[in-house]
């Protein structure tokens, strides 16, 4: 029952063109269209070459045509001409888009077509050769049936009218014997069965490129419109804003670039996890969307959005976006800072008036009660530094302005040189000596900082291998990875091959990995960081005590080694809570297993205190700023720094 139900339904699907989609229907009649060009303009060919013929016929043999004859076929060959050359005509102006009546157009086709039967049956009627008769009324139901193929149901009822009428004319002629009929019926089925194959061939053509120009229109949409918010992306913004600029119609004075950001988002994705978090961007995406109404408003990146805005009304919607935020959830306090930019011209590229409104927004990240700032032109210097970071760290890694430094790391129990810590500092033609603090931060915002710890890993690796080679003794060298290491590159692998490459130790070289850069529930990570102890690398949680989750990450991941942040050095004599605090922490990573490298040590006061209390290794300007390779070498071969026995 089930399997006759199935049949029945693809028939009626089959002989039925409403259940079929727009797109396959326009696309049928489009090829019937193309189809009907073709047929017309041969037929109108051929009717010029019959009229060509009947006259050189006459010509040759005027007694052989009678004066109706000559009437009624000159009348036929010029009217199916003319109907021939209205179909053409229609059906090139069609595919050209110039006229657009379907109504119009398949009644010339229908004119055509009976035109075409009637002057065949005629034709072959009127022949007095009896072969003649038989091919005149093939040739012209070839072409009939070559428009007849869009449609199952107008070919099976129109060849079976037409077959029917030629039998009943050829049974006035000459009686009709049983051979006839079957040559008719065989004939009729041949047309039927290659109008139906034409059009199931024609109909699978147009399935498939409706499948194709559905994933095309998918990918299209997913490359212009975020998966997440289904707001348009930064790419379909740059674009449109671009076009909005150079708009002559549109006011430049009116209008601005606004970068949003989310302020403690990270705590609600803490506090409620992802799948929360990912309904919370909606969320405001369509308060947004609302919002902004119908001004040009995308998803910038992660919890960062853009708007092309009225600058006038602005102040008024950012309160109302912050207002319907905080209606979503009041236990945690998101806010949203917004950077302004007010392009200077048409010709301003949105990339970069984008980039400024983010600097804008970012200087007041820290700054509480203000939420809205403006891009000022002081803040150029220090945007145009971030943009020439941003542009220049692949030539400044190719030419050689990029330098590691190398900071020593001294044991406690008796002063001697036990480590080095491999550091980045940046010799710029432009702007000079330029701090990690300058544009590490830049490169991580970026996704550029692979690039330069790959670069600071390969050189401490080349230069503990020249040390070697030079029979200088080897200190080990620390790295530092950035927790978006380990989303751009597999450091473990890197590292390895490095140390591979360059044959050295793999006890000479450390791993610092910061306390701000791990989660409790990130296994990804902590499967990347035991890659590290299974190639032999000693791994160290790096600024322990900077951030809110230490005793977590100390409860969840396997350390060596816990360095100790400086911030509790700071004012060392002067704030009493900071011995109590640190002797804490040195006995609670004896405990566990793991040595203690304090960080920030200036003073002799600092030095004999952590001594005392147990902390093994130390690091600070007391014993060494951050230097180039060749003065700590110097130092260590003149006995500056004694080597560890």
């Amino acid at each position: 029952m089930n399997d006759d139900s199935s049949i029945l339904s693809k028939i009626k699907f089959f002989i039925s063109s409403k259940k079929r989609s727009p797109f396959v229907r326009d696309y049928l009649l489009n090829a019937n269209a193309r189809s009907s060009v073709y047929v017309s303009a041969i037929v109108a060919a051929l009717e010029i070459w019959m009229i060509a013929m009947m006259i050189f016929g006459v010509i040759e043999d005027s007694e052989s045509y009678s004066r109706n004859w000559l009437i009624s076929h000159t009348i036929a060959y010029i009217s199916l001409f003319t109907i021939s050359v209205v179909l053409l005509v229609y059906s090139t102006l069609f595919l050209k888009g110039k006229v657009t009546n379907r109504a119009i157009g398949r009644a010339i086709k229908a004119l055509f077509s009976i035109a075409m039967i009637v002057f065949g049956l005629y034709v072959s009627y009127t022949s007095k050769d009896r072969g003649g008769q038989v091919f005149a009324f093939i040739t012209i139901l070839t072409f009939v049936n070559c428009l007849l193929i869009w449609h199952p149901v107008v070919s099976f009822v129109g060849l079976t009218v037409v077959f029917a009428i030629y039998i009943y004319l050829q049974s006035k002629l000459i009686p009709i014997t049983l051979s006839i009929k079957v040559n008719a019926f065989t004939t009729w089925l041949a047309f039927f069965t290659v109008a139906l194959t034409s059009h199931h061939q024609k109909r699978v053509e147009a399935q498939k490129d409706e499948r194709l120009s559905q994933v095309n229109a998918r990918l299209e949409r997913k490359s212009l419109y975020d998966d997440l918010t289904d707001l348009p992306n930064r790419h379909f913004f740059y674009r449109a804003a671009a076009k909005f600029l150079k708009d002559p119609q549109n006011d430049l004075n009116e209008i601005c670039f606004v970068f949003m950001d989310i302020e403690n988002f990270k705590n609600y994705n803490e506090k409620y996890g992802f799948v929360a978090g990912t309904g919370f961007l909606r969320a405001i995406a369509k308060i947004m969307q609302d919002v902004f109404g119908e001004e040009l408003v995308a998803r910038f990146s992660d919890d960062h959005f853009v708007a092309l805005a009225k600058h006038y009304s602005l102040s008024r919607k950012i309160k109302k976006i912050q207002k319907e935020i905080k209606k979503i959830d009041s236990t945690v306090q998101i806010g949203l800072k917004a950077g302004i930019y007010r392009p200077k011209d048409r010709d301003e590229s949105p990339n970069l008036a984008c980039d400024r409104a983010r600097y804008a927004s970012e200087s007041i990240k820290k700054h509480f009660g203000k939420d809205m700032v403006e891009y000022e032109s002081k803040m150029d210097k220090v945007f145009n530094q971030k943009q020439y970071i941003i542009n220049n760290i692949d030539q400044a890694i190719e030419n050689g302005f990029i330098k590691v430094f190398y900071q020593p790391v001294i044991l406690a129990k008796n002063g001697t040189l036990c480590g080095l810590e491999a550091l980045a500092r940046w010799e710029d033609p432009k702007f000079g000596m330029l701090s990690p603090a300058a544009f590490v931060p830049i490169l991580e915002e970026y996704h550029l900082i692979h690039k330069l710890d790959l670069l600071v890993m390969e050189t401490a690796c080349k230069d503990i291998r020249e040390s070697a080679d030079k029979n200088i003794p080897l200190v080990p060298v620390s790295l530092n990875f950035s927790r978006l290491d380990f989303e751009l590159i597999n450091p473990a692998e890197e590292l390895d091959r490095c140390i591979k490459k360059y044959k050295i130790p793999k006890s000479n070289i450390h791993v610092e990995v910061t306390e701000s850069a791990l989660s409790s529930d990130d296994e990804n990570l902590k499967n990347s960081l035991e890659a590290f102890r299974k190639n032999g690398n000693s791994l160290w949680l790096d600024d322990f005590g900077s951030g809110y989750s230490g005793l977590n990450v100390l409860k969840d991941y396997n350390f060596d080694l816990m360095k100790i942040d400086m911030a509790f050095l700071s004012k060392f004599s002067e704030n009493k809570k900071s011995q109590p605090i640190i002797t804490s922490i040195v006995s609670l990573a004896q405990k566990i297993g793991m040595q203690t490298l304090s960080e920030g040590v200036e003073t002799q006061e600092a030095y004999d205190f952590l001594k005392s209390i147990g902390c093994q290794r130390l690091q600070g300007f007391l014993f060494g700023k951050p230097m180039p390779k060749d003065e700590i070498i110097e130092k260590i071969l003149s006995g500056y720094y004694k080597l560890d026995a």
